[in-house]
């Protein structure tokens, strides 16, 4: 499965040097490195003070000592860790058409994103939604690169099963309330629209950075399936039907994944909430080289 490479010592290479891009600000907004107004070290000074006794004598500015007679401790603004949670779909979705390995792709995805977001040793954890009744799997908060190895059994025993339910999922996350942080979902978004606007508005009104990043299979992306009759099961609902699979139906399949990425895209262009798109498990580096930017990873 896709997943085993994100944990292979060549793949972690090569994002060595990555760092996941959060938007930073002197106060605390949605989604934004907390960086408060205590004494720190950080490179950029904020302001000085009276020296006082107890206070760090590698902060006192000589130079207005010697203008002002005067012992002044310069100080800078500390910036705090972020908290980040991935977000991962293990609907039933997620694992069709199961020779597209859709699902390997999307674990290899959250693996990387939580490597990535480690490198400045941010709190990083997964949460998984699928199975029924809605349930999620989370895993401890972890920071430290040595501890990226910790997320492996996680990925590779999840089972995806039942209904992909966002906004329940949503909801049961944001039940333990946090600080707010950065939440990247991770998803083929096969929901109704009303399900998914919920679910991200109840994010954002939670003051969450939201990074989406949308996973399709190739054979369903390009409706690439071999012509002739085929009995197909929804993996979600358990319906039954018999279609007759060819070039009309192939458009189809290709028009309606269009038009499901372009209503998503236009909701994170009006909330001002990050899409990248991820189509094909083959196409794993080509997807890490155009997305990785598009999702503020940056070198």
């Amino acid at each position: 499965m896709l997943e085993a490479r994100a944990f292979e010592p060549d793949f972690l290479r090569r994002l060595d040097r990555l760092v996941l891009g959060v938007k930073r600000a002197r106060t605390v907004r949605a989604g934004q490195r907390t960086i408060g107004r205590v004494q720190g070290l950080g490179i950029e000074p904020e302001n000085f003070k009276e020296y006082a006794e107890g206070d760090d004598l590698r902060f006192l500015d000589w130079n207005a000592y010697a203008r002002l007679d005067d012992l002044l401790i310069r100080t800078y603004r500390a910036e705090r860790q972020v908290e980040i949670t991935i977000m991962l779909d293990a609907s039933a979705s997620m694992a069709m058409p199961e020779r597209d390995d859709k699902f390997g792709l999307a674990r290899a995805l959250a693996a990387t994103f939580a490597y990535i977001g480690m490198a400045e040793n941010d709190a990083v954890r997964m949460v998984s939604f699928g199975s029924r009744p809605i349930r999620l799997q989370i895993t401890p908060f972890y920071r430290r690169r040595e501890q990226y190895q910790s997320f492996k059994p996680f990925l590779t025993e999840l089972q995806c099963a039942g209904e992909t339910r966002l906004s329940s999922a949503v909801g049961e996350l944001l039940v333990h309330r946090r600080l707010a942080g950065v939440v990247i979902v991770i998803s083929d978004f096969l929901v109704n629209q009303t399900d998914f606007e919920e679910a991200m508005l109840h994010l954002l009104g939670t003051r969450q950075e939201v990074k989406l990043v949308h996973v399709m299979g190739e054979m369903e992306s390009e409706g690439s399936y071999p012509p002739g009759m085929y009995r197909v099961r929804d993996s979600e609902s358990g319906e039954l039907r018999e279609v007759a699979f060819g070039p009309e139906l192939a458009a189809a399949c290709r028009s309606r994944v269009a038009a499901i990425s372009e209503r998503i895209r236009e909701f994170c262009v009006n909330h001002a909430i990050v899409y990248a798109q991820a189509f094909g498990a083959r196409h794993l580096d080509a997807i890490l080289e155009r997305e990785l930017p598009v999702m503020g990873v940056i070198r």
